[in-house]
């Protein structure tokens, strides 16, 4: 009988050396998704305070639409609300309103966002009307230091008329 030679067969599988460069790669592409997910967190979060910021601006503007335009109309006398006045770009005064995350008034100490408005009257020469000109802004209040303050506001602009005869 002629003798064979028996061959050992080599056993399937990974050597170290194969293994250790899955887990680089792995690790590789775990870090990156960490870093998206990271990136995504702060722009959602500043997505949510841009929303906030022209939620409440908006409603600033609201409020002094739906304000009447006279307290007195027999006499034309122009509802306190409605009077000249207030500065978008630099605020103070009766012109202006805090409020924190939740959208509710605070002081200025606790104020995440700061909501100025501007009434100017509009001349308008041979129309038999009253014209106003609103404008209103929010932004981060005073002593935020996120990218939020930089480019997280609102600013709106709209006319209210009063006819005068």
């Amino acid at each position: 009988m002629a003798m064979r030679r028996e061959t050992k067969k080599r056993e399937g599988g990974f050597t170290l050396i194969e293994v250790l460069i899955a887990i680089v790669i792995l690790s590789v592409g775990l870090l990156s998704l960490a870093q998206m997910m990271v990136l995504a967190t702060r722009s959602n979060s500043l997505s949510g305070h841009m929303t906030s910021s022209t939620a409440l601006a908006r409603e600033q503007l609201e409020r002094l639409k739906a304000a009447p335009f006279y307290s007195n109309p027999a006499v034309r006398a122009r509802n306190p609300v409605l009077q000249d006045g207030g500065d978008v770009d630099a605020g103070g005064g009766n012109y202006v309103q805090f409020y924190d995350a939740d959208g509710q008034r605070v002081g200025a100490g606790n104020a995440l966002y700061e909501v100025r408005w501007q009434i100017t009257e509009v001349n308008a020469p041979g129309l038999p009307l009253e014209m106003l000109q609103i404008r209103v802004r929010c932004l981060p209040a005073a002593g935020m230091s996120s990218s939020f303050a930089i480019i997280g506001e609102a600013r709106f602009t709209t006319y209210r008329t009063a006819s005068v005869g």
